[in-house]
Formats: structure tokens, C-alpha cells, sequence
């Protein structure tokens, strides 16, 4: 979907001499808001990625900034000892997951941030960690008890 509102924003951010500053501001929002919810569930933070290992495999939350710098992704993962995506109905297939398959349909990924909107509609970023909390660590944690 085109957000004709974001885009207009992403422009004026284009042409804002303090947005490096301000960006980098909202991606430590962001860490902040990521390792709150994970590290309390057992997960270690190593560059960009939060991750747990049990002997079914491993889990990850990976921030996946996009190459013009306007957004960061929320990208899931977990591989099995022998570095197999999971063999369980409830994996989507494919080896990365977002936040948006979730949902039956959603209009964009809430797992995907803009840095303006962090910075000035924070409640995307809490929109993100709701769902990572009431939904992907239960998801991770029967992944990691086998079920």
C-alpha cells in the first residue's frame, strides 16, 4: 500500500539536515523497545540480532535496516540443529518470517518502522512489541519445546 502521508514525511526527513541524528535516535528507540520484551525471555542481543538456542534449534529477532535508511524490518527466524527451517504447520515456510504473517491479512507489516513515524507515531513501535510479546516469543517457545 501507498502511504501517501509517509511518503510526504520521508520527504521532508529527505531535507532535514538533524534526520541522520533523529534516525539514529529512533533505532536506539527501537533496540530499547526490542531488548525489553526479549532479553526477560532469554534472548541474547548480538549486533542486530536477539537470539535463544535449546536443543530444537535456534530462534531470532533480526532488525533489518533497508538500504535508503528510511525503515528498519522486523525479521524472524529459526533453524533447527541441522540448520533446517522447522518442520511444523504452524511455519509459514521460507526461511524468514515478518510480523505481518501473523495476521490472515493485514494492510502492511507492522514489523516494518519507519523511523519518522517511531520518532513521531510511537505507538507503531509499541504496535511491534505487542505482537512480539503476545504472539511470536509463544510462537518461539513451543518451536524451541517441540511442540
Amino acid at each position: 500500500m501507498d502511504d501517501a502521508d509517509l511518503s510526504a514525511r520521508k520527504h521532508r526527513a529527505a531535507n532535514d539536515p538533524a534526520f541522520p541524528a533523529r534516525r539514529e535516535e529512533a533505532w536506539g528507540r527501537i533496540v530499547a523497545a526490542l531488548d525489553g520484551v526479549l532479553v526477560p525471555a532469554g534472548y541474547g542481543l548480538s549486533g542486530t540480532t536477539w537470539s535463544k538456542t535449546s536443543p530444537q534449534g535456534k530462534s531470532a529477532v533480526h532488525l533489518q535496516r533497508n538500504r535508503y535508511g528510511w525503515e528498519v524490518q522486523i525479521v524472524l527466524r529459526f533453524v533447527t540443529p541441522g540448520g533446517e527451517v522447522p518442520d511444523h504447520p504452524d511455519w509459514p515456510g521460507g526461511e524468514d518470517v515478518t510480523l505481518a504473517e501473523f495476521f490472515e491479512a493485514t494492510v502492511s507489516d507492522p514489523g516494518t518502522l519507519a523511523f519518522v513515524d517511531v520518532l513521531e507515531r510511537p505507538a507503531c513501535l509499541d504496535q511491534a512489541v505487542e505482537i512480539l510479546r503476545e504472539q511470536v516469543l509463544p510462537w518461539f517457545e513451543a518451536l524451541h519445546a517441540g511442540g
